[in-house]
């Protein structure tokens, strides 16, 4: 009989056990699943508010791609070269009104403003004399062939015809655009500018010189020019 009970109460006994260690297992994978949702929850990030996702989308949309950015700056860059290109282009050199009165008064006729982006050339209207229509007065004539295009004789705008000036009791003194005058400078063979011939009476070429760098230089080739036709 004690056997038996002794029996029985051991197997009461693993059977609480065995009742303890499933009700243990039963709970751990709930507690492991509450404390991975604990986890996952912590790492989910918090939701952005409706200010924040409509300043983000505004955001985007004022900003530009980089080469969208980089095109813009070349094509103002070019517009800008060109733009320069056709300033210095279209610019011309501006009449002096004194100057002109003095080409008038050393051709002794009208003169034609022509300017341009060199040289304003202050062009005598009248033709130059010929062994058919030579000059009343017997005076010779010096001729400044010239261009609108013609930097050096910018140079000379200042004394030339300042120069010329004291020169009206023995000579006439015209200015001559090549290019509103073609005749009279394939006539003479003008092959470049500034170019200066002094002609007789009759319109023959007596000699010619290129150029001077100031008015003293001018001047003593004149003299020359003068010795040479009266001689």
């Amino acid at each position: 009989m004690a056997k038996r009970k002794r029996g029985r109460s051991e197997r009461r006994r693993e059977a609480r056990a065995e009742e303890a260690s499933a009700s243990t297992d039963t709970a751990d994978p709930a507690s492991r699943a509450g404390k991975s949702s604990a986890v996952t929850s912590s790492r989910t990030p918090r939701p952005k508010s409706a200010r924040s996702r409509k300043a983000a989308r505004s955001s985007r949309k004022r900003s530009l791609p980089l080469s969208t950015i980089g095109w813009v700056v070349s094509g103002a860059a070019i517009l800008g070269l060109l733009a320069v290109l056709l300033t210095s282009a279209g610019g011309s050199q501006v009449a002096d009104a004194a100057t002109e009165q003095l080409a008038r008064q050393n051709a002794g006729t009208d003169v034609t403003v022509h300017s341009g982006r060199q040289h304003v050339v202050y062009h005598s209207d009248a033709p130059l004399p010929t062994a058919n229509a030579p000059r009343a007065d017997g005076q010779p004539t010096l001729v400044w062939f010239s261009g609108t295009w013609c930097h050096i004789c910018e140079r000379m705008a200042p004394f030339a015809h300042q120069t010329a000036s004291g020169y009206t009791d023995r000579l006439v003194f015209v200015e001559k655009s090549v290019d509103h005058d073609r005749p009279a400078s394939g006539r003479y063979g003008v092959r470049g500018t500034p170019t200066f011939i002094m002609l007789d009476a009759a319109g023959t070429e007596v000699t010619r010189f290129h150029g001077a760098g100031d008015a003293a230089s001018f001047a003593a080739a004149i003299e020359q020019a003068l010795t040479a036709v009266e001689s």
